[in-house]
């Protein structure tokens, strides 16, 4: 292996910190103020990017170590595995959350009591099956072929060469890039069909369809890079092993930051300054009423 780029590691590390201190700063601030108000598949989705840090920050300090003093063979399989399970339980978060917001929409839209209820406690519990399936497979996998397990060319984490664990972990986030897009898809077609409601939430005091329009876009962006990304991996013997996509893969939980944390409600905490003397903003999908009128 070539010697480790000591900028590459710096960057790569100071990203995965920066996200996951912006996204705590996120989840803290909806979760104590109480003019904010978000659904559990949120909370779920937000704590998946969250986590997504942390196995991809697990070699601090032994990222430069050199070759006769590689990290601990435990350590490294362990990691390994968890950064394995870490795109496709995001992308699957990502796909819960969107799946709850249209389930929300059909219920409060064509008169389906309880629909919203009944598909987001099923999907709340998606990303945590999908993440500890594929760690438990590149696990398995690590623990019988020891001598495939190490450092990646870039020294930034731990990998496994072996074709089972980058080959399932890709298949699996194309899987859910794909349903992720097809639902974006069926959700804009629903909104259009209805596009007289959204114009008048437009115009009313609760902007949330029109930021959820906006935010349902940027939604498109991850999954269309893990399937490119991702299908590039599959069949080989690493994930995501180049320093470019290994800064994208760092840099993604800063994306997310920027689509979960610019919602108005969270805008107001935090500009705390600039507060006027009206009632905060309540981010809620809960405006049946006007649906109803639509």
């Amino acid at each position: 292996m070539s010697s480790p780029n000591p900028t590459l590691v710096a960057g790569y590390n100071l990203l995965n910190i920066l996200g996951f201190v912006v996204l705590s700063s996120i989840v803290f601030t909806a979760y104590f103020s109480p003019g904010i108000h978000r659904s559990r598949n949120w909370y779920m989705a937000m704590f998946i990017w969250i986590w997504w840090c942390i196995p991809y920050s697990m070699l601090i300090g032994r990222q430069l170590d050199t070759e006769d003093k590689p990290p601990p063979k435990a350590l490294c399989t362990f990691q390994a595995s968890l950064v394995y399970a870490s795109p496709p339980s995001v992308i699957s978060a990502n796909f819960a959350l969107l799946a709850q917001i249209f389930s929300l929409l059909t219920e409060t839209l064509y008169q389906r009591k309880g629909l919203e209820k009944k598909v987001s406690s099923v999907l709340l519990c998606l990303p945590i099956v999908v993440y500890v399936t594929i760690f438990f497979i590149s696990l398995t996998v690590g623990i019988d072929n020891p001598s495939l397990v190490g450092r990646s060319s870039t020294a930034t984490y731990c990998n496994i060469k072996h074709t089972v664990p980058s080959s399932v972990s890709s298949v699996a986030c194309i899987s859910f890039a794909i349903m992720l897009l097809l639902l974006e898809a069926v959700t804009f077609s629903l909104l259009y069909r209805h596009r007289n409601w959204v114009k008048q939430m437009k115009t009313s005091a609760s902007p949330a369809p029109i930021s959820l329009i906006v935010r349902i876009a940027f939604f498109s962006i991850g999954p269309i890079i893990a399937a490119i990304l991702g299908g590039s991996s599959i069949g080989t013997q690493t994930l995501f092993d180049n320093p470019s996509i290994v800064l994208v893969t760092a840099a993604s939980p800063l994306l997310a930051a920027a689509i979960f944390g610019t919602q108005n409600d969270i805008l107001n905490v935090w500009m705390f300054w600039r507060r006027s003397g009206a009632a905060p903003y309540s981010h809620k999908l809960e405006s049946k009423e006007a649906l109803q009128t639509a």
